[in-house]
């Protein structure tokens, strides 16, 4: 990264990295961060107790670029609470939340903060992703254009698998921006808080520890009237593990299902579930009940038939449900209802097609 800011009128940017045993991926990240047209103001980077060389390479990283800031944690946080803080240190108006598998394109930052200036309900803008191979090659095929929910509540990255190619190529709103390298409004992230379970403030849901808490908090940046924007320009490349295919048919769902530690499908289940308790709205559970009830049947079945281990979740399920359901009252009752009229929010907005 350059010495300094080269334009004061530039969108300052933070960058929040979190790492856990990311040496592998960690030269190419900070390789492409520090070719960014647009330069971070700051990259505030978490390690989350590494065991492989991370801590110390980051170190010799931090000691030649000062606006690369470490802590070093003793444990591991999780992808949740390390993000939270260096959110709430954070001193730019925008936040890319960064995984340490991420490649960016030289003009990620400058396109990703494009459509903000543009429309002032944008909460969270969503890159081009592509797929970067487990030996570090820059593919074609899709890793993600942004979040889609389905009426049984089940969320999948668009675009997911796909050949890349002019389809993907129109920029758009979509439903929410997906975890690898989304990039957010502060302010918008600030009016999404939560009181956590510790008694603190949280934006990404703590409890979650990891996994569905980027969908957890596109839904509650909804909820609150904000947006979110695929902008195609903004490209990156993201070597996805957990969750990296998409199968079309039962064979290739348990297929895909074995290839996923235990542990991730738990944490997936569990925060799945606590996601929906937080962030539903009456009438449209009610629209939506056959389809949730319907793939929650399948769920448990699939779980007794072929993977009962799992069932663990449930227990786990319900002893984090009343946090969660703290943390809807509170939502909904001081957040939610306080939130602008429609006639209010589109007074802010901008026509979306506009420039971007």
């Amino acid at each position: 990264m350059t010495a300094e800011q080269t334009d004061p009128a530039a969108p300052r940017v933070t960058v929040s990295l979190v790492t856990y045993n990311g040496l592998k991926w960690l030269p190419g990240c900070l390789r492409t961060l520090r070719a960014q047209t647009l330069q971070p103001l700051e990259v505030l980077v978490i390690d989350n107790a590494s065991t492989d060389g991370t801590v110390g390479w980051l170190r010799a990283e931090a000691e030649r670029d000062r606006r690369l800031v470490l802590s070093e944690s003793s444990e591991n946080l999780g992808f949740a609470k390390a993000h939270n803080r260096s959110i709430f240190r954070a001193r730019g108006d925008f936040v890319c939340l960064l995984n340490q598998d991420i490649e960016l394109d030289e003009r990620f930052l400058e396109e990703a903060t494009k459509p903000f200036a543009l429309h002032g309900r944008i909460a969270a803008v969503q890159g081009r992703l592509r797929r970067l191979t487990p030996d570090g090659t820059r593919s074609s095929v899709l890793d993600s254009t942004g979040l889609v929910m389905y009426r049984d509540r089940r969320v999948v990255s668009r675009g997911q698998g796909e050949e890349d190619g002019p389809a993907h190529g129109a920029p758009g709103s979509v439903w929410g921006a997906d975890g690898p390298a989304p990039v957010y409004r502060r302010a918008a992230l600030l009016d999404a808080r939560l009181p956590a379970s510790t008694g603190s403030w949280e934006i990404l849901d703590e409890d979650f520890f990891m996994y569905k808490e980027d969908v957890d908090l596109a839904w509650r940046l909804r909820l609150l009237k904000w947006e979110a924007w695929y902008t195609p320009s903004a490209l990156a490349w993201h070597a996805r593990g957990a969750g990296g295919t998409r199968a079309s048919n039962i064979v290739g769902v348990i297929r895909a299902g074995r290839a996923i530690p235990r542990q991730v499908k738990i944490l997936s289940w569990r925060n799945q579930r606590l996601m929906q308790v937080k962030n539903e709205e009456l009438w449209g559970y009610v629209r939506d009940l056959p389809w949730i009830v319907l793939r929650e049947l399948t769920s448990l079945g699939y779980m007794l038939v072929a993977d009962p281990l799992r069932l663990i979740s449930l227990p786990k399920f319900f002893r984090a449900a009343p946090h969660a359901f703290s943390k809807r009252r509170y939502l909904i009752n001081e957040v939610v209802a306080k939130r602008p009229s429609a006639r209010e929010a589109n007074s802010q907005r901008r026509p979306l097609g506009d420039g971007l």
